[in-house]
């Protein structure tokens, strides 16, 4: 196992972790988008899962969820806390799930990102342009390569990090090396053909919402989420 999916893995183990992502909110671009996207009744595979932040908003919404993710200590305190979830063990890159069996997929809070290396990326794309019904959605959330430069105003309080890594806002992609996690960080034109060739097609690109300049706000944004439908047209592919 190459030492940066080993340290990735690890850092969701630790009670550390738990803690990190134990708030049960939606975040600004979630309210959003959810509401816009996704519809009461209908299924949700959350890839990405941890202690079950979105698949508990989500089933209280109505709908009907299903929670994945690499980690059994994220898995094993959710289902704890709310053991009425439909939440499982699994890696989102070989999914157990049938071919066109959800309305809705999502990998929130840049989980995606965490993938080890850039071909498990793809084999997740793949995984859920797969298990997505023909005419449903895919969200997800990716790190915004971009935003690295030295003048982004949302690394305020992590200014000795980001010196060290503004160069990499130059490129294309790159493996960042972020606490105790390798995070892949890309452009948006990047994430866009990537996903499109799995069959996909993208519907819409949200930002941090902060300027009046949706052009501004995607450069700025530390990362930014994707919104992708499966053509109807593709359900013979």
């Amino acid at each position: 196992m190459p030492q940066e999916l080993a340290a990735n893995l690890a850092s969701y183990k630790s009670a550390a972790a738990v803690a990190t992502y134990s708030f049960y909110s939606f975040l600004q671009e979630e309210e959003y988008l959810f509401p816009k996207y996704f519809r009461t009744g209908e299924s949700v595979l959350d890839l990405g899962c941890g202690v079950g932040r979105t698949s508990l908003l989500l089933h209280e919404l109505g709908m009907r969820v299903r929670g994945i993710d690499c980690s059994e200590v994220f898995i094993q305190t959710a289902l704890r806390r709310f053991p009425y979830l439909d939440l499982r063990i699994g890696s989102f890159d070989r999914l157990e799930e049938p071919d066109a069996s959800y309305d809705n997929v999502l990998i929130a809070m840049n989980s995606i990102d965490c993938a080890f290396p850039e071909a498990q990326r793809v084999d997740t794309l793949r995984e859920c342009a797969r298990v997505l019904k023909p005419g449903g959605t895919f969200i997800y959330s990716s790190h915004n390569l971009k935003s690295m430069h030295w003048f982004s105003p949302y690394y305020g309080r992590r200014l000795r990090w980001k010196f060290r890594n503004f160069i990499h806002a130059f490129k294309e992609k790159r493996y960042i090396l972020e606490d105790s996690q390798y995070l892949f960080y890309t452009v948006p034109s990047f994430v866009v053909e990537q996903t499109e060739e799995q069959g996909l097609k993208l519907l819409e690109i949200r930002g941090f919402n902060r300027f009046r300049s949706t052009r501004i706000d995607h450069y700025f944004s530390p990362y930014l989420h994707y919104v992708f439908t499966k053509p109807r047209e593709s359900a013979h592919a």
